[in-house]
């Protein structure tokens, strides 16, 4: 049995120009992809997740082929945890993940033939989060949470980014509304103010904004705290908050055009 696995590859016979390691076995992994990065999409209203979109990837097989025999499995094992996700090659040569937890994954990709060859590789995929908090008509607000903590032994995010907005919505008949302050703070998994903002005053009919991007945030659960100078005045509080890596996700390797084929897979 042949088992080769190249660390952060790209694949044998059609992956670019980065240096792999050699191998001389029967199988010759061949395989396209879009997509080795994205974001999820996450939305919280008052504390509830209404709805959150996961990050798919998308591998063809179609053109991996072995010189000892017919491919009999693919595979793809996504680095989060989760079981190998295999398929039997005589039906389809695709295989589609979608990631719903954040990190820098080492993912591997592989092949197995009838004879009991297998070749395999691995990539990395980088999945950022960026979830939408807010709530309304409140002089109590709620606490984010922001667990920075990747689903995986893999590198810890390298930055948060916020950018939050508080309004303090006019009273009915535009009548009767002061103004309010407000603090943002950000605080790390210890309970620790890290960042605390300048207090801004918001009059009646306007908003303001905080934007802070908080490098290299230690591991765990941090939180977005907004504070108020009165429990008078309602307001609306909208946090967009990213959970971003460094960019070093692998390269896309996406199917050639007709004059990029190989004569041999055209």
């Amino acid at each position: 049995m042949l088992c080769a696995v190249l660390l952060a590859s790209t694949f044998a016979g059609c992956l670019g120009s980065e240096e792999e390691a050699e191998y001389d076995g029967p199988i010759d992994l061949v395989v396209y992809y879009d997509v080795t990065s994205g974001t999820i999409q996450e939305t919280i209203q008052t504390n509830q997740q209404v709805s959150e979109t996961g990050v798919e990837v998308l591998f063809d097989f179609s053109y991996t082929k072995s010189s000892a025999g017919e491919i009999s499995t693919f595979s793809y094992t996504p680095g989060d945890g989760s079981n190998p996700v295999t398929v039997n090659a005589a039906d389809t040569g695709e295989i589609t993940y979608t990631y719903l937890t954040h990190g820098m994954f080492s993912a591997t990709i592989g092949a197995v033939d009838d004879q009991g060859n297998e070749y395999s590789e691995n990539i990395t995929i980088r999945v950022d989060k960026e979830t939408t908090w807010s709530e309304t008509g409140t002089t109590d607000p709620r606490t984010m949470s922001i667990d920075v903590t990747p689903d995986c032994v893999c590198q810890l995010p390298e930055q948060i980014q916020i950018d939050s907005t508080i309004t303090n919505p006019s009273n009915l008949g535009g009548f009767g509304g002061s103004p309010v302050t407000v603090t943002w703070y950000l605080n790390n998994s210890e309970g620790e103010a890290v960042v605390e903002s300048p207090p801004e005053q918001i009059a009646d009919g306007q908003d303001a904004n905080w934007m802070h991007n908080e490098f290299n945030p230690s591991t765990g659960a941090w939180t977005l705290e907004v504070g108020l100078n009165q429990d008078q005045e309602n307001v609306d509080i909208s946090h967009v908050v990213t959970i971003a890596y460094a960019v070093e996700e692998s390269t896309t390797n996406p199917f050639p055009t007709d004059e990029e084929m190989p004569e041999d897979e055209a």
